[in-house]
């Protein structure tokens, strides 16, 4: 007869011998080395508030300069309806062209994700006409976040509206060619 379950064969005699338990302090010594990595990833750290709030802060004071301090040198913009912003130069005028007193820049944070040197913000967003007291777009948004030098900068950052884009649509009247 063979046996197969936690059992060896020894010398030609078919002797089984079962293989002995390890002791207590050995099994969890394993489970305490192999467990360690799981237990660092599912630590649950957040980015500080005063990271989550610079941006727009900043935005809504208009300061150009703040806001882009805030961008790492390789940073982007991710636009909905155009091409990806991969320059200073670029970011402070696509931050310029939204920037006016009269709009107001609101986030609402629903969640943030920190591993390491990088963090992902993920949330909602509206642009609010301060004058007329009413939201003129809204919609999702995520900022990559990567620290450099002890200071969380912006990576990447991407917002999409909610709202489908106006079409604009022209109808000219078909004209037909004489004789035809």
């Amino acid at each position: 007869m063979q046996v197969h379950d936690c059992s060896v064969r020894q010398n030609q005699e078919h002797r089984t011998v079962r293989h002995r338990p390890r002791s207590l302090v050995a099994k969890i010594v394993s489970v305490t080395i192999v467990s360690l990595p799981l237990l660092s990833c599912a630590r649950n750290e957040e980015l500080p508030s005063e990271v989550i709030h610079a941006f727009e802060l900043a935005f809504n004071k208009d300061d150009i300069a703040a806001c882009m301090q805030l961008f790492t040198e390789d940073a982007q913009v991710l636009p909905e309806h155009g091409e990806v912003i991969a320059d200073h130069a670029g970011i402070e005028k696509f931050l310029k062209d939204s920037m006016t007193w009269s709009i107001s820049f609101n986030t609402l944070t629903d969640m943030t994700l920190v591993r390491g040197d990088l963090a992902i913000e993920q949330g909602q967003f509206k642009y609010r006409d301060i004058r007329r007291g009413s939201d003129i777009e809204w919609g999702k948004y995520l900022h990559v976040w990567r620290k450099v030098r002890g200071d969380w900068k912006l990576y990447r950052i991407i917002y999409n509206t909610d709202e489908a884009p106006a079409v604009e649509v022209s109808v000219e009247p078909v004209t037909s060619e004489a004789g035809s």
